[in-house]
């Protein structure tokens, strides 16, 4: 979605959604999509509330911090008939070997998204991987 027009980064964005619906490894699908983003840093501030970007502003961007791609995971889930009735949160982590923080997508309390790329299951994520704070994601359907 890096340096393309508003209307085309829609259909892309659509276009995700639609196949995440019947796709064997929708999480696999979504994490790769989402590996693909232009990275920025800027600052931004998750711990207030506030600071949650609608979807549709969102996409405008052609650049996004961790936080935004977490943000955009957990809209990309919601907004599809396949995921809308999951619970979906946000965890602000802290990896306590490197001081590391991370923005990681909980689906149903099982499914973790964002640490390394990687599609993990709660059990399977590292022990040196703590949430901080969570933030639910409100339903968007």
């Amino acid at each position: 979605m890096n340096e393309i027009k508003f209307e085309q980064k829609v259909k892309l964005w659509k276009n995700l959604r639609v196949n995440l619906e019947s796709h064997p490894r929708p999480f696999s699908l979504l994490t790769q999509f989402t590996s693909t983003l232009k990275t920025s840093s800027r600052k931004d501030s998750p711990w207030d509330p506030k600071s949650v970007i609608h979807p549709w502003n969102l996409i405008e961007n052609n650049s996004f911090t961790e936080y935004e791609i977490a943000l955009l995971t957990c809209y990309t889930l919601q907004l599809t008939d396949r995921f809308c009735l999951a619970e979906v949160e946000i965890h602000i982590s802290k990896d306590l070997e490197n001081e590391q923080t991370m923005y990681l997508v909980y689906l149903d309390k099982s499914i973790v998204l964002g640490y390394n790329n990687e599609v993990l299951t709660m059990n399977d994520l590292p022990e040196n991987i703590i949430s901080q704070k969570t933030i639910p994601m409100p339903p968007l359907h």
